[in-house]
């Protein structure tokens, strides 16, 4: 064995126990986010993704580290205490850049991306959008009802026929040997349908396959993602259980549809002579302000049969459920962020006695207080800024690629961001580390020269 390793303990490589427990942890994590998400395949992207960011800011660090070593000769005698007690253990000191770096971002994408979802849903979402569906209309009752609305001075929607049917087969098989597992299409398949028909499509759908207009009898539309996840094209024959019956139609197009105009939407649209004679309700929406709210008990007094949903408390509800979970994520993370500075205080404890004996010898060969404070500043400065440097390096490409491919939402460069977080976590780091390192200041060289 080499007597560099047994004098430097810190040389020996990690035993088995603590292979074990990072195998542990890191098979929970992997089996925590498979339980969440039930997809091997982002399950092993999001591991292996971080697994390679870790590897790579492990190895730029380092890097880094070790190029700072050319910078002892030109700069202060501060500064070079300093820059040594962070390159006296390179990978020591990584970890804890990668400790705190890896809270920083998991608290960077908690907030930022909670905030940029609420306030992306809020834009999307009109001034004046309907806050109200009223649903199970009768067709006699659908002019009395928009004429009571419109003395009100309350625009509605169009009225849309519904027709309740379930999809029972396509291209002549089971639906239900077609489907996969907890998909869209095994969801949608397990319930009765809104089918409703017409030749004019909502606004907001937009034809992505065929045509639609003049639709003839037999002909239907599909939604776009229910297509997909059904494994539907142009030309497949679509079998609906209408009551007693069964509806034949074929697909002659396939849309997309905004889910989130609060107007309504449907999977199927129809042809008008394809749902003809069929038992029909119809369904509206419509903007109720806060001042008008009390008119809702004359419509459902004179339209018994009528059922109003409120979406306002449905999107207050979301947004509540939303910020709890968020609050209760951050909770975690503060977690986390105490245990960084507990990575801190222990590196610095460990090397308490050795720092302590330097700053007594220094001290007794005529350095100052201030210099020792200098150093302590350069070095928990570094590690801070490091920190943050890699916090944000890796939070703007991370919110990137979840913007770009998961989200969908637009990615901007977050520059004021940038440049606070390091700030903020130099800051932090150097009052942690001030505080750990107290006695190297403030103990006497003779008190410590005696007790050695």
């Amino acid at each position: 064995m080499s007597p560099l390793r047994v004098l430097r303990r810190e040389l020996e490589p990690l035993s088995s126990s603590a292979w074990l427990v990072y195998g542990l942890a890191l098979a929970l994590i992997a089996g925590l986010i498979f339980q969440y998400t039930d997809d091997l395949k982002l399950m092993l992207s999001i591991i292996g993704g971080g697994l390679l960011a870790v590897i790579f800011s492990a190895g730029l660090l380092y890097v880094l580290l070790l190029q700072c070593r050319k910078l002892l000769p030109h700069v202060g005698l501060g500064w070079r205490l300093g820059l040594q007690g962070v390159l006296r253990e390179p990978k020591a000191s990584v970890t804890q850049i990668l400790a705190f770096s890896i809270t920083l971002l998991a608290m960077l994408l908690s907030f930022t991306v909670r905030n940029d979802l609420l306030t992306d849903w809020q834009q999307q979402i009109p001034d004046e959008a309907p806050n109200y569906f009223a649903i199970n209309i009768f067709p006699n009752q659908v002019a009395p009802f928009e004429s009571e609305l419109s003395q009100y001075g309350i625009p509605a929607a169009n009225f849309h026929p519904v027709v309740r049917g379930r999809l029972v087969g396509i291209n002549g098989t089971p639906v239900q040997q077609i489907v996969s597992k907890d998909s869209q299409g095994e969801r949608a398949t397990h319930r009765d349908l809104s089918l409703t028909w017409g030749n004019n499509l909502p606004l907001d759908n937009k034809t992505l396959a065929g045509q639609w207009g003049d639709a003839k009898e037999g002909e239907v539309s599909i939604e776009s993602k229910l297509a997909e996840s059904l494994q539907v094209a142009l030309g497949d024959q679509l079998t609906f259980s209408v009551g007693s019956d069964q509806v034949e139609a074929t697909v002659m197009h396939v849309r997309s549809v905004q889910w989130d105009t609060m107007k309504p939407n449907f999977y199927m649209v129809f042809s008008e002579e394809t749902l003809v004679g069929f038992p029909t309700t119809y369904i509206t929406s419509f903007y109720l302000s806060d001042d008008n709210k009390k008119l809702l008990n004359g419509l459902v007094k004179q339209f018994p049969a009528m059922t109003v949903l409120e979406v306002d408390a449905m999107l207050k509800q979301i947004k509540m459920i939303l910020t709890q979970l968020t609050a209760a994520i951050n909770y975690l993370l503060y977690f986390a962020l105490l245990a960084g500075f507990t990575v801190l205080f222990s590196s610095i404890y460990s090397t308490l006695d050795h720092r302590i004996s330097e700053g007594a010898l220094m001290r007794t060969l005529g350095a100052n207080r201030e210099l020792l404070r200098n150093a302590h500043l350069v070095e928990f400065s570094i590690i801070g800024l490091m920190s943050g440097l890699i916090a944000v390096l890796m939070f703007q490409l991370v919110l990137f690629s979840l913007y770009t491919y998961v989200l969908h939402l637009d990615f901007y460069f977050n520059g004021v961001l940038s440049i606070v977080v390091p700030l903020m976590s130099a800051m932090c780091v150097i009052l942690a580390g001030f505080w750990g390192v107290k006695d190297v200041v403030n103990k006497s060289p003779m008190h410590v020269l005696r007790e050695a």
